[in-house]
């Protein structure tokens, strides 16, 4: 059986690219054999435990519990299930194969095909794989039959992790990568961010442009009609100011640029965040990054690789929250605060240009007398033609569309909603420093942490729904 297994684990290195982590339990059998194969084979693994070390032992003699033992000495992690009271033994067994189930991106599993003789047997688990169609390969240990199901190498084809690890370059995550695991993924960070840097598309900037030259291009035809004027140059411009305010758009959904950046700004972020926590022990990546569903595989490839580096080592914590502090929070309070003010200031520039427009639209009509049909308060006589049709002609056109267009910028650049946003980032940002610098103990200080990178995930989620919904598709 060690070398079916043995020539299973062979062929699937062969087939799947990327990084591969092995992950099971450690019960005598299967379990075991499994893991004294993959790591024959030189690959990082961790172990998964139903009960506490201690507990657990009671379920082995003493040359099975050594063997095991040698075993979770080479672990990469050893994890072990909570919860679970004496009576629920049986569960507790149950549950850690569904988790392995969850975590696995395929299945290996040596069963003979029969009925689970007791809860949490092998036939349970595999039934459940078989019901979220995981990739399985089955090895029957009676006539030593290898059987795959839904198992294709394409399967582990990743379109995201391809188009990343290209731009990354040599820094991509591989397996055979034998530079320090958090050095790697901090080189690869610096890859994905600098090339979301080089190519952020200014998207609503150019949306915002069309909108401000088709206000423009109406306004010139308003002062053509208006001041009866018929101009060449005039109306060239009018072309111009239209069509390029139609090529602006066409543009952006043919380069998709706006896509391209969010792909880089949301891989450099899941990145961010893991090299933020790397060296604090036992903190939960971000919920929201379960939600990405095009990234998950990098979320699980920096995850895993994280887990597994043998480097890790424990730090300083009061070493480690001033470092966090200062590199990751204050600077995301930073900036969060220049956003608000950015925003304040263009809100208010807009809003004053709205009512202001809008004021001289309303007095226009009163003071001509062409609001409710009453006599003009100011009268404007054919004699100074210029003026009579600026003000009978041109301002009545002229004056809602320049309105409109500030209403118009408000929305397209989504000023009250990220200027709302920003304001509760900053506040919540500097709420959680404080219960940073308070913590007294690794838990609340783990959980004060979680609670800022979950925070910032948001903002990367929504970044995702823009990629996955671009606008203009």
């Amino acid at each position: 059986m060690k070398e079916i297994i043995g020539t299973v684990l062979g062929s699937v290195r062969s087939e799947i690219p990327g990084r591969l982590v092995g992950y099971s339990s450690v019960a005598i059998g299967a379990d075991t054999l499994f893991a004294e194969q993959w790591l024959a084979c030189g690959l990082p693994w961790m172990a998964l435990l139903p009960r506490p070390e201690q507990d657990f032992k009671k379920d082995f003699s003493d040359s099975d519990w050594a063997r095991t033992d040698a075993l979770l000495q080479k672990s990469a992690r050893v994890q072990v299930l909570s919860g679970f009271k004496e009576a629920e033994r049986d569960l507790a067994y149950l549950e850690c194969g569904l988790l392995v189930v969850d975590q696995a991106d395929l299945m290996i599993a040596i069963w003979d095909g029969k009925p689970s003789r007791g809860v949490g047997g092998t036939a349970d688990v595999v039934s459940n794989a078989r019901n979220l169609n995981k990739p399985l390969i089955l090895i029957n240990p009676e006539s030593s039959e290898i059987k795959r199901e839904h198992f294709s190498p394409d399967l582990f084809a990743d379109s995201e992790m391809t188009y990343l690890n290209r731009i990354a370059e040599r820094e991509a995550l591989s397996v055979n990568e034998k530079t320090d695991p958090e050095e790697r993924v901090r080189r690869f960070f610096h890859k994905v961010d600098a090339k979301a840097a080089s190519i952020a598309p200014r998207f609503r900037l150019w949306v915002g442009a069309s909108v401000v030259m088709n206000a423009a291009a109406a306004i010139l035809v308003a002062a053509t009609i208006g001041f009866q004027v018929k101009s060449f140059i005039l109306n060239t411009l009018i072309f111009v100011l239209t069509t390029a305010a139609a090529v602006a758009v066409a543009l952006i959904k043919r380069k998709r640029a706006h896509q391209k950046w969010i792909q880089c700004r949301v891989a450099s972020e899941i990145c961010r965040s893991a090299l933020a926590t790397w060296n604090l022990a036992e903190v939960s990546e971000p919920t929201w990054f379960n939600q990405l569903t095009e990234f998950l595989r990098l979320v699980k490839t920096v995850r895993l690789v994280k887990l597994t580096d043998p480097t890790r080592q424990n730090t300083n914590i009061e070493q480690w929250r001033e470092k966090y502090l200062t590199s990751r929070v204050d600077e995301q309070i930073h900036y969060f605060r220049r956003r608000r003010k950015e925003f304040t200031v263009a809100l208010s520039l807009l809003t004053v240009s709205f009512w202001l427009f809008s004021f001289l639209g309303i007095a226009r009509a009163l003071f001509t007398g062409s609001a409710f049909g009453i006599g003009p308060l100011i009268q404007v006589t054919p004699a100074n033609p210029v003026a009579w049709h600026f003000v009978q002609s041109f301002l009545p056109i002229a004056l809602p569309l320049a309105a409109g267009c500030t209403l118009s910028l408000i929305s397209v650049f989504d000023i009250n909603r990220q200027l709302a946003r920003s304001r509760a980032m900053e506040a919540l940002l500097v709420k959680c420093r404080e219960q940073i610098a308070k913590s007294e103990s690794l838990p609340s200080l783990r959980r004060a942490v979680e609670n800022v990178e979950n925070a910032l995930a948001s903002e990367v989620f929504e970044w995702f729904t823009l990629f996955r919904y671009p606008r203009f598709n």
